[in-house]
């Protein structure tokens, strides 16, 4: 992609009003476009307006300050002539900070090129999130070992969702970049903004699969402790049954002499002892009963 035109750069905080003024004054960006840019909710996506000349891409990035687990947020670069902007929300300041000493650090002049190297910055930083979700893993599985209590149960919970909602992010922006690729505008990257794409789509694939290793032993770990609990739920279950059957059996006996019927030894001194060995003898002939039948 060549021009005489200079490469410029800018990053855009679209909370602020004045700011938004000059996407639309300096710029002339879409009012359409700038509303994918400021959506809090907006998906990864990838599209050019022919009309415009305007290319748009939205990428998930860690987000400032996570809300609900949700640890991602879209940030928008919108590319028009020879300038790359970026747009934040306003949950990926932090982020923005970040992009803009890349930006300032960069020699490239074009702004494809200098879009990829933000983009393999931003796809590095969920490493390192994916890296914490399996490191407090590894520290909750000793403690359910030792005894499974509810509240390790929800920490590992919170974990499996942490690492859903990851997983998920990685496979957006991995579907955005084979997109892009898949894009006629592909055609128009030189070779080296070619073999960049190509390097963002790699270290993207490798985040993916980290996310969905630590996704699947989490779901696999949450499985196993669910059939634990269910079995042990199942024991206590039959416990309670056959205590309770055995709990009927002096209910029987002793109801039996306390009826107006004639009975034998009923009136022996020795009748309560022999109540108490009917009893007995009644339990063990159930208790092993009811043994062999719960197995």
């Amino acid at each position: 992609m060549t021009t005489e035109d200079t490469f410029h750069w800018q990053i855009i905080n679209g909370k602020q009003p004045a700011e938004q003024t000059l996407l639309r004054t300096k710029y002339h960006i879409t009012e359409e476009v700038i509303t994918y840019a400021l959506d809090e909710d907006e998906s990864p996506h990838a599209e050019l307006d022919r009309a415009t000349g305007t290319f748009l891409l939205i990428y998930n990035v860690p987000r400032d300050q996570p809300e609900d687990d949700i640890y991602d947020a879209p940030l928008t670069f919108i590319i028009k002539g020879m300038t790359l902007l970026v747009v934040d929300n306003g949950t990926t300041l932090r982020v923005s900070d970040k992009l803009y000493r890349t930006l300032a650090q960069t020699d490239t002049t074009s702004p494809f090129s200098a879009l990829f190297t933000c983009l393999v910055k931003l796809t590095d930083m969920f490493a390192p999130l994916v890296q914490t979700v399996d490191n407090e893993r590894k520290a909750i599985v000793p403690e359910l070992r030792r005894h499974t209590t509810k509240k390790a149960l929800l920490r590992l919970s919170d974990l499996s969702l942490r690492a859903d909602y990851l997983s998920r992010s990685a496979k957006q922006n991995t579907m955005v970049l084979r997109q892009v690729h898949a894009h006629p505008i592909y055609q128009r990257f030189t070779v080296g903004e070619e073999e960049q794409l190509a390097d963002v789509v790699i270290e993207a694939d490798q985040v993916l699969e980290m996310a969905e290793l630590s996704s699947h032993t989490l779901d696999h770990l949450s499985q196993t402790y669910d059939s634990i609990l269910n079995n042990n739920l199942n024991d206590v279950m039959k416990f309670m049954t056959v205590w309770s059957l055995l709990l009927t059996v002096p209910t029987i006996v002793t109801g039996f002499y306390g009826m107006n019927v004639p009975l034998p030894a009923q009136h022996s001194p020795w009748g309560w002892i022999i109540t108490i060995g009917i009893t007995l003898a009644l339990w063990l002939v159930m208790g092993a009963f009811l043994h062999r039948w719960m197995k």
